[in-house]
């Protein structure tokens, strides 16, 4: 006891706090002057007295943090709502299978930091809207769902996708898709209860995320959601704006036992959702057939993860070609991921979970530094990179490139990065940065199956790209269709009318590159001028 004592009065000579947190029991124990800190009779005893303790903002921080060396900044308020900067060191300790068992940390009271903002509070929240990222969201459900087992209560895990969201951004623009995206945030932000967390895991999506003992609040919530939009307009654009939602939900542990089953199950809601009419919730409930479909995905989750420890990924590259001569100008790069069988997967088979699972960028950087070393190998070698719209809108993305391409121009000239629709109707304005970037570094950017989705065609000259990727479903009957090879020559005409080249893709007979050629399109891509390869274009044979 007289050890535990002198600890308190050394913390208490320097000003400090310190608290041991025992996570198999959910108790802390304090020592030092915590009274002059919480200014309380009691220090909070677990994770619920201090999760209230904690700054609202600042709760990601301090409970999702994944790495076992704790150095970081923080609020919290006392009871008479004041203020105070925290500056934490500790450490966790995990047990034999990783899982934190014990919490160790000292506080010091700090000035505020510069622009009142926590160092490590940008890599949690959405620049747009201030909401969490799907990862920190992730880490957030991850947490959540422990609590709620140990505690033997639900909580419960909604998504709240905008309708039509493409339809807006086409009416009123970029930056009028922006503020619906900030109203629709700040909107949610009023209607959740307190103890909810609010995150943006997608584009166009928001999660919500109700904790133990909430959690059985979830239809309540949702339909509250839904009424809400319905019935207020959004101000965006200095006008009021109508827009609707639908939601989809789950509840944790009892149906969604990880927080990668939460993710997919509310979204699978969603979708279901969206099918029996928008404007509408639907809370994912277990069928055999689900659970069937549901445990392949998750199979699936598992070998991306191994896939991801075991660097099991390859590049494949197709020809794009010169439309009248025929010869290759450039290589799209497809990743491939290497099964159990050693065999290559489809992109299509894994990308789309992987979105799901929130890997998206830590794949496009893998392949994004796979295509650069290729192209490092052999000077003379053009590549075209896919990267996802959910990726290609972040943020931190535009950072990203400069990093691996400023001071190399030789590379930079050589490389194209192609751009999905998701990624203009995700968020235009980082796209755009995105593009400028590329430009800037002498590298160019395309729009990826123009003509598949809702882009709208003014997003061509906004966005400033210089290659037009013309959707392959668009060249279906293209020979017979006189009303697809008006639309397919008027796309063509209007690229060239604002200084940007077009690609053709799925080109697979020689009478259809024919007629593209007299279209005057500029490349073609397609099983007529290669499949894609594993191997890589420049690579001597022996």
């Amino acid at each position: 006891m007289t050890e535990f004592s002198d600890l308190s009065n050394v913390l208490s000579a320097a000003g400090d706090v310190a608290y041991d947190w025992d996570l198999s029991n959910d108790t802390i124990v304090w020592y030092g002057a915590w009274n002059n800190l919480f200014q309380a009779e009691k220090p909070p005893q677990d994770s619920q007295a201090l999760y209230h303790v904690l700054h609202p903002d600042d709760r990601p921080i301090f409970f999702s943090s994944e790495t076992s060396v704790l150095n970081r900044q923080f609020r919290i308020h006392t009871t008479s709502n004041r203020v105070i900067w925290i500056h934490e060191r500790g450490r966790s300790e995990n047990d034999d299978n990783k899982h934190p068992i014990r919490q160790r940390a000292v506080w010091r009271i700090i000035d505020q930091p510069a622009h009142g903002i926590a160092p490590s509070e940008e890599s949690h929240r959405d620049a747009l809207t201030g909401c969490l990222k799907r990862h920190t969201m992730q880490s957030q459900l991850a947490r959540t769902i422990e609590n709620a087992k140990l505690s033997r209560r639900v909580a419960s895990y909604l998504v709240v996708d905008i309708d039509k969201m493409s339809f807006v951004n086409a009416a009123i623009g970029a930056d009028g898709g922006d503020a619906v995206l900030r109203g629709v945030a700040n909107r949610l932000s009023q209607i959740i209860p307190t103890r909810a967390t609010l995150g943006r895991v997608a584009g166009d999506t928001f999660g919500i995320l109700l904790p133990e003992p909430l959690g059985n609040d979830l239809q309540v919530l949702a339909e509250r959601v839904i009424d809400d939009f319905r019935n207020s307009p959004l101000i965006a654009a200095n006008a009021p704006l109508h827009v609707t939602v639908s939601v989809g939900g789950v509840r944790m542990p009892t149906v969604a036992k990880s927080a990668n089953e939460a993710m997919i199950f509310a979204e699978q809601a969603l979708h279901m959702a969206r099918q029996r009419g928008l404007n509408s919730f639907i809370e994912y409930i277990d069928s055999p057939e689900r659970v069937q479909e549901n445990r392949q995905l998750l199979e699936l989750g598992e070998r991306i993860k191994r896939a991801f420890k075991t660097n099991s990924f390859r590049l494949a590259y197709q020809p794009i070609v010169e439309a009248t001569s025929g010869l290759p100008v450039c290589y799209e790069v497809l990743v491939r991921m290497i099964g159990d069988d050693n065999k290559p997967i489809p992109a299509a088979l894994f990308v789309p979970m992987i979105e799901q699972m929130g890997l998206a960028n830590e794949l496009d950087r893998m392949v994004f530094a796979m295509a650069l070393r290729d192209m490092d190998a052999v000077p003379e070698l053009n590549l075209a990179i896919n990267v996802s719209g959910f990726t290609a809108s972040q943020a931190e993305w535009p950072e990203f490139v400069r990093s691996v391409l400023e001071g190399r121009p030789d590379v930079a000239k050589r490389l194209t990065v192609e751009i999905t629709e998701t990624a203009v109707l995700v968020d235009v304005g980082e796209t755009k940065r995105l593009v400028n970037t590329l430009k800037d570094l002498g590298a160019r950017a395309s729009l990826d199956d123009f003509g598949a989705g809702s882009t709208s065609i003014r997003y061509l000259r906004e966005l400033g790209i210089s290659i037009m990727k013309i959707d392959k479903d668009l060249l279906k009957d293209i020979l017979i269709n006189r009303e697809q090879q008006h639309l397919v020559s008027v796309l063509i005409d209007l690229a060239h009318g604002l200084g940007i080249e077009t690609v053709a893709e799925g080109v697979e007979t020689p009478e259809v590159a024919a007629w593209l050629r007299k279209t005057k399109v500029d490349y073609m891509q397609g099983y007529l001028f290669g499949k894609p390869s594993l191997e890589r274009p420049g690579t001597k044979k022996e």
